[in-house]
Protein backbone atom coordinates (compact mmCIF):
# COMPACT_ATOMS: atom_id res chain seq x y z
CA UNK A 1 0.00 0.00 0.00
CA UNK A 2 1.55 3.40 -0.91
CA UNK A 3 1.96 6.17 1.57
CA UNK A 4 -0.77 8.37 2.80
CA UNK A 5 0.05 11.80 1.12
CA UNK A 6 -1.56 14.55 2.90
CA UNK A 7 -1.60 18.31 2.41
CA UNK A 8 -2.17 20.92 5.06
CA UNK A 9 -2.80 24.47 3.28
CA UNK A 10 -4.99 27.26 3.59
CA UNK A 11 -7.60 28.91 1.22
CA UNK A 12 -6.19 28.88 -2.77
CA UNK A 13 -4.05 32.24 -2.44
CA UNK A 14 -0.56 32.57 -2.78
CA UNK A 15 2.27 29.36 -1.51
CA UNK A 16 -1.09 27.36 -0.77
CA UNK A 17 -2.86 27.93 -4.02
CA UNK A 18 1.10 26.95 -5.82
CA UNK A 19 1.32 23.57 -4.44
CA UNK A 20 -2.66 22.68 -4.34
CA UNK A 21 -2.40 23.32 -8.62
CA UNK A 22 0.52 21.56 -8.52
CA UNK A 23 -0.76 18.37 -6.39
CA UNK A 24 -4.27 18.73 -8.79
CA UNK A 25 -2.46 18.85 -12.32
CA UNK A 26 0.14 15.75 -11.37
CA UNK A 27 -4.08 14.12 -10.71
CA UNK A 28 -2.18 12.88 -7.35
CA UNK A 29 -4.43 11.67 -4.66
CA UNK A 30 -4.19 13.47 -1.61
CA UNK A 31 -5.79 14.43 2.23
CA UNK A 32 -6.71 17.87 2.62
CA UNK A 33 -6.04 19.44 5.78
CA UNK A 34 -7.50 22.76 5.47
CA UNK A 35 -5.82 25.07 8.33
CA UNK A 36 -7.51 28.75 8.58
CA UNK A 37 -5.42 31.73 9.18
CA UNK A 38 -7.93 33.82 9.96
CA UNK A 39 -8.44 32.06 12.90
CA UNK A 40 -4.74 31.50 13.88
CA UNK A 41 -4.96 27.62 13.16
CA UNK A 42 -1.69 27.67 11.70
CA UNK A 43 -0.50 28.37 15.72
CA UNK A 44 -2.39 25.41 17.61
CA UNK A 45 -0.41 23.21 18.98
CA UNK A 46 -1.46 20.35 17.33
CA UNK A 47 -0.36 22.24 13.64
CA UNK A 48 2.80 23.14 15.26
CA UNK A 49 4.14 19.41 15.85
CA UNK A 50 3.65 19.26 12.23
CA UNK A 51 5.73 22.47 11.33
CA UNK A 52 7.25 24.57 14.30
CA UNK A 53 7.86 27.33 12.16
CA UNK A 54 3.71 27.93 12.06
CA UNK A 55 3.36 28.32 8.25
CA UNK A 56 1.58 26.28 5.50
CA UNK A 57 1.65 24.58 3.22
CA UNK A 58 2.77 21.42 4.37
CA UNK A 59 2.55 18.49 2.50
CA UNK A 60 3.55 14.99 4.95
CA UNK A 61 4.32 11.77 2.42
CA UNK A 62 4.08 8.60 5.28
CA UNK A 63 6.67 9.86 7.44
CA UNK A 64 8.28 12.53 5.54
CA UNK A 65 7.48 16.00 6.37
CA UNK A 66 7.89 18.57 3.64
CA UNK A 67 8.28 22.15 3.79
CA UNK A 68 8.34 25.68 1.79
CA UNK A 69 5.93 25.63 -1.37
CA UNK A 70 8.62 25.33 -4.02
CA UNK A 71 10.05 22.31 -2.30
CA UNK A 72 7.08 20.83 -2.27
CA UNK A 73 6.00 20.83 -6.06
CA UNK A 74 9.53 19.59 -7.26
CA UNK A 75 8.76 16.84 -4.90
CA UNK A 76 5.32 16.05 -5.73
CA UNK A 77 6.60 15.72 -10.11
CA UNK A 78 9.97 13.48 -8.83
CA UNK A 79 7.87 11.48 -6.63
CA UNK A 80 4.50 10.74 -8.39
CA UNK A 81 3.45 9.31 -12.15
CA UNK A 82 1.50 11.90 -13.76
CA UNK A 83 2.18 14.46 -16.79
CA UNK A 84 5.58 15.85 -15.95
CA UNK A 85 5.65 19.71 -14.25
CA UNK A 86 9.32 20.27 -15.23
CA UNK A 87 10.78 20.50 -18.48
CA UNK A 88 12.52 18.06 -20.15
CA UNK A 89 15.81 19.60 -20.70
CA UNK A 90 18.75 20.93 -18.23
CA UNK A 91 18.11 24.01 -19.92
CA UNK A 92 15.00 24.55 -19.21
CA UNK A 93 14.51 22.96 -15.68
CA UNK A 94 17.10 25.60 -14.89
CA UNK A 95 14.95 28.50 -16.80
CA UNK A 96 11.96 27.24 -14.77
CA UNK A 97 14.38 27.32 -11.24
CA UNK A 98 14.68 30.80 -12.16
CA UNK A 99 10.77 31.73 -12.14
CA UNK A 100 10.48 30.28 -8.97
CA UNK A 101 13.43 31.54 -7.13
CA UNK A 102 11.76 34.72 -8.50
CA UNK A 103 8.49 34.20 -7.14
CA UNK A 104 9.68 33.27 -3.57
CA UNK A 105 12.52 35.96 -3.61
CA UNK A 106 11.10 39.16 -5.28
CA UNK A 107 7.06 38.62 -7.23
CA UNK A 108 5.39 37.10 -3.68
CA UNK A 109 6.94 39.45 -0.94
CA UNK A 110 6.38 42.39 -2.75
CA UNK A 111 2.91 41.39 -2.99
CA UNK A 112 2.69 40.38 0.93
CA UNK A 113 3.83 43.48 2.21
CA UNK A 114 1.81 45.55 0.43
CA UNK A 115 -1.05 44.26 1.39
CA UNK A 116 0.02 44.09 4.83
CA UNK A 117 0.75 47.71 4.43
CA UNK A 118 -2.78 48.12 3.27
CA UNK A 119 -4.77 45.76 5.81
CA UNK A 120 -2.90 45.45 9.23
CA UNK A 121 -3.62 48.87 11.16
CA UNK A 122 -7.38 48.42 9.65
CA UNK A 123 -7.63 44.97 11.24
CA UNK A 124 -5.68 45.67 14.30
CA UNK A 125 -8.04 48.91 14.78
CA UNK A 126 -10.69 46.27 15.09
CA UNK A 127 -9.15 43.64 17.62
CA UNK A 128 -10.04 44.52 21.73
CA UNK A 129 -7.52 45.94 23.78
CA UNK A 130 -4.60 43.67 24.17
CA UNK A 131 -5.67 40.83 20.94
CA UNK A 132 -3.22 41.64 18.78
CA UNK A 133 -0.35 41.96 21.35
CA UNK A 134 -1.75 38.21 22.80
CA UNK A 135 -1.78 36.94 18.90
CA UNK A 136 1.58 38.28 18.13
CA UNK A 137 3.25 36.43 21.38
CA UNK A 138 1.95 33.14 19.41
CA UNK A 139 3.97 33.28 16.32
CA UNK A 140 7.26 31.13 16.58
CA UNK A 141 9.64 33.22 13.91
CA UNK A 142 10.84 36.69 15.22
CA UNK A 143 11.31 37.74 11.31
CA UNK A 144 7.71 37.28 11.28
CA UNK A 145 6.63 39.02 14.54
CA UNK A 146 8.63 42.22 13.83
CA UNK A 147 6.69 42.55 10.70
CA UNK A 148 3.50 42.15 11.86
CA UNK A 149 4.46 44.51 14.51
CA UNK A 150 5.85 46.84 11.96
CA UNK A 151 2.85 46.62 9.54
CA UNK A 152 0.63 47.10 12.80
CA UNK A 153 2.40 50.65 13.54
CA UNK A 154 1.99 51.69 10.14
CA UNK A 155 5.67 52.08 10.23
CA UNK A 156 6.17 50.95 6.40
CA UNK A 157 8.01 54.38 4.87
CA UNK A 158 6.44 55.75 1.57
CA UNK A 159 9.68 54.80 0.10
CA UNK A 160 9.20 51.17 0.97
CA UNK A 161 5.82 50.96 -0.61
CA UNK A 162 6.84 52.61 -3.43
CA UNK A 163 9.67 50.21 -3.85
CA UNK A 164 7.19 47.31 -3.53
CA UNK A 165 4.96 48.85 -6.34
CA UNK A 166 7.93 48.98 -8.73
CA UNK A 167 8.78 45.58 -8.13
CA UNK A 168 5.40 44.45 -9.08
CA UNK A 169 5.38 46.72 -12.14
CA UNK A 170 8.68 45.10 -13.12
CA UNK A 171 7.33 41.51 -12.32
CA UNK A 172 4.63 42.64 -14.87
CA UNK A 173 6.66 43.22 -17.87
CA UNK A 174 8.98 40.42 -17.16
CA UNK A 175 6.13 37.90 -17.36
CA UNK A 176 4.75 39.83 -20.42
CA UNK A 177 8.13 39.76 -22.28
CA UNK A 178 8.44 36.19 -21.73
CA UNK A 179 4.97 35.20 -22.69
CA UNK A 180 6.32 36.73 -26.12
CA UNK A 181 7.99 33.57 -27.15
CA UNK A 182 5.37 31.69 -26.45
CA UNK A 183 2.28 30.38 -24.57
CA UNK A 184 4.34 29.12 -21.21
CA UNK A 185 6.63 31.00 -19.55
CA UNK A 186 9.43 28.74 -20.07
CA UNK A 187 10.01 27.71 -23.76
CA UNK A 188 9.41 23.57 -23.18
CA UNK A 189 5.84 24.13 -22.49
CA UNK A 190 3.71 24.44 -19.06
CA UNK A 191 5.56 23.84 -16.09
CA UNK A 192 6.32 24.46 -12.32
CA UNK A 193 7.02 28.03 -13.52
CA UNK A 194 3.72 29.07 -14.47
CA UNK A 195 2.09 27.38 -11.54
CA UNK A 196 4.39 29.34 -9.34
CA UNK A 197 3.74 33.07 -11.26
CA UNK A 198 0.18 32.24 -11.60
CA UNK A 199 -0.13 31.89 -7.53
CA UNK A 200 0.71 35.51 -7.64
CA UNK A 201 -0.06 37.00 -10.60
CA UNK A 202 -3.95 35.63 -9.84
CA UNK A 203 -4.16 38.35 -7.49
CA UNK A 204 -2.30 40.84 -8.49
CA UNK A 205 -4.92 41.19 -11.42
CA UNK A 206 -7.64 41.90 -9.18
CA UNK A 207 -6.29 43.71 -5.98
CA UNK A 208 -3.76 45.96 -8.62
CA UNK A 209 -5.48 46.63 -11.84
CA UNK A 210 -3.81 49.67 -12.37
CA UNK A 211 -0.55 47.50 -12.63
CA UNK A 212 -1.81 44.20 -14.39
CA UNK A 213 -4.83 44.95 -16.59
CA UNK A 214 -5.21 44.77 -20.84
CA UNK A 215 -3.72 47.50 -22.15
CA UNK A 216 -0.61 47.10 -19.81
CA UNK A 217 -0.08 43.63 -20.60
CA UNK A 218 -2.39 41.82 -22.71
CA UNK A 219 -0.20 38.84 -23.42
CA UNK A 220 -0.24 38.21 -19.20
CA UNK A 221 -4.20 38.58 -18.90
CA UNK A 222 -4.20 35.98 -21.92
CA UNK A 223 -1.83 33.30 -19.67
CA UNK A 224 -3.94 34.24 -16.62
CA UNK A 225 -6.92 32.96 -18.42
CA UNK A 226 -5.46 30.00 -20.14
CA UNK A 227 -4.20 29.14 -16.80
CA UNK A 228 -7.55 29.37 -14.82
CA UNK A 229 -9.03 26.81 -17.97
CA UNK A 230 -6.46 24.22 -17.05
CA UNK A 231 -8.28 21.30 -14.67
CA UNK A 232 -5.58 21.11 -11.92
CA UNK A 233 -5.65 24.98 -11.18
CA UNK A 234 -9.45 25.37 -11.94
CA UNK A 235 -9.29 22.58 -9.27
CA UNK A 236 -7.41 24.24 -6.94
CA UNK A 237 -9.21 27.05 -7.34
CA UNK A 238 -12.46 25.71 -6.55
CA UNK A 239 -11.03 24.76 -2.71
CA UNK A 240 -13.55 26.63 -0.15
CA UNK A 241 -12.49 29.88 1.52
CA UNK A 242 -12.79 29.17 5.28
CA UNK A 243 -15.65 31.66 7.22
CA UNK A 244 -14.23 34.30 8.72
CA UNK A 245 -14.58 34.73 12.24
CA UNK A 246 -16.51 38.04 13.60
CA UNK A 247 -13.10 39.61 14.25
CA UNK A 248 -10.40 39.02 11.64
CA UNK A 249 -6.88 38.96 12.69
CA UNK A 250 -3.84 40.48 11.53
CA UNK A 251 -2.87 37.96 8.73
CA UNK A 252 -2.78 37.39 4.98
CA UNK A 253 -2.46 34.16 3.35
CA UNK A 254 0.65 35.74 1.60
CA UNK A 255 2.84 35.94 4.69
CA UNK A 256 2.09 32.93 6.73
CA UNK A 257 2.51 30.39 3.81
CA UNK A 258 5.95 29.23 3.04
Amino acid sequence: MADRLELYHAEPLSNSLKVLAAIHEKGVPFVSHPINLRRFEQHEPHFLAINPAGQVPVLVHGECTIVESTVINEYLDESFDGPPLRPGTPYGRAQMRVWTKFVDESFRPALSFLAWARQMPTLVGALPEGEFERRLARIPLREKRDKWAMAARGGFTPREIEGWRQNLIEATGRIEQALAAGDWLVKDGFSLADIAVFSIANSLSSGYAEIMNEEIAPRTMAWLARMRTRPGVAAALAVPTPPSPVEKPPATPSDVSG
